[in-house]
């Protein structure tokens, strides 16, 4: 157990950079791939909701310091960490299916949470639904290759 942990700070760190980066200039129609999102979701599958909450909130914390905004990846990685928790099985880690499925809902409510939070819940409903669910389909692509290059490590 020690030993992953310190293969998740090292994994955190490096994809928080490669966030900053690389991923946050891949915008479409203002949604972008999140590495830090999927590594929060593996985390969560793997380890459970409580481990996968407790990640999320500290991989957030580490985008707000790179980002400069604190608080608001904090809450939405807390928030993504706590959505995939409930697809923690054991038998099924093996499976593509259930960690795309966990990744897009996580990505859905924490890009939800995310929006409401930074824009003082000021924003239309459907301009931050939108990004949400536009979020969510771009980080399936990504979701699916982070699941394969991962289940390798493991």
């Amino acid at each position: 157990m020690r030993q992953r942990i310190f293969w998740y700070v090292g994994g955190a760190i490096a994809l928080g950079f490669l966030q900053k980066l690389l991923f946050d200039r891949l915008l479409i129609f203002g949604a972008k791939p999140d590495a830090l999102l999927l590594l929060t979701v593996w985390i969560a599958r793997r380890e459970g909701q409580s481990l996968g909450t407790t990640a999320g909130f500290f991989i957030g914390l580490l985008m707000d310091l790179l980002h400069g905004t604190m608080g608001l990846d904090s809450f939405a990685k807390t928030v993504s960490g706590f959505v995939a928790g409930f697809f923690a099985d054991p038998d099924d880690l093996g499976k593509v299916s259930n960690f795309i499925l966990a990744t897009a809902l996580a990505a859905l409510f924490g890009t939800s949470a995310y929006e409401l939070v930074s824009t003082a819940m000021q924003a239309p409903l459907l301009k931050w639904t939108l990004l949400a669910v536009a979020t969510s389909l771009y980080n399936l692509p990504f979701a699916y290759l982070f699941f394969e290059g991962a289940k390798r490590f493991s």
